[in-house]
């Protein structure tokens, strides 16, 4: 009986130890790409348009033009049914518009005043450059939209907005 406890205690010990070592298994996860979650914040700055090379789905699109707009996200339901009108609609360019339009026309986009714009015009350039293409401009650029916004009073930022937002560049990401 003697030499039995040691024999046992040696097989207890192997098979505990046998027992604990598990083969990890790799987990596989798909994913959807219409399941994508898009955050308003914290997104890194391109450094040019080049960068830009995928084309925005439509939900990418009206999502990420109501988050410009309304520095919110856009309702599930709302998503869904203007999604649909874009996607039933031929003119892509023509249901932007609309949609475009229906957001700067009803009241609660954030859009700087015009005369916070003209107190601060390459603040507001560098912003909006920001807010809509992810990058900063050019100095051309910056100097382009600096002139056009000075000679012209009628140039109101809703308008520069709405260049932005149906822009080929903003298109992409």
């Amino acid at each position: 009986m003697h030499r039995s406890i040691p024999l046992f205690m040696l097989l207890a010990l192997t098979s505990l130890l046998l027992g604990a070592c598990k083969k990890e298994t790799e987990v596989v996860r798909e994913t959807v790409p219409d399941n994508y979650i898009y955050e308003i914040n914290g997104q890194t700055l391109y450094q040019s348009n080049v960068e830009k090379t995928k084309q925005k789905s439509s939900e990418q699109y009206i999502s990420i033009l109501y988050a410009n707009l309304f520095q919110s996200t856009i309702p599930p339901n709302d998503l869904a049914n203007l999604t649909e009108v874009r996607l039933a609609n031929g003119d892509k360019q023509l249901a932007d518009e609309l949609i475009l339009n229906s957001y700067i026309n009803s009241g609660s986009a954030i859009v700087p005043t015009d005369a916070a714009m003209r107190a601060d015009i390459d603040q507001f350039v560098e912003n909006t450059y920001i807010r809509f293409f992810l990058r900063k401009p050019t100095p051309y650029e910056l100097y382009q939209l600096r002139e056009a916004i000075e000679s012209d009073p009628g140039l109101s930022p809703e308008l520069i907005y709405q260049g932005f937002a149906l822009s080929s560049e903003y298109q992409f990401y």
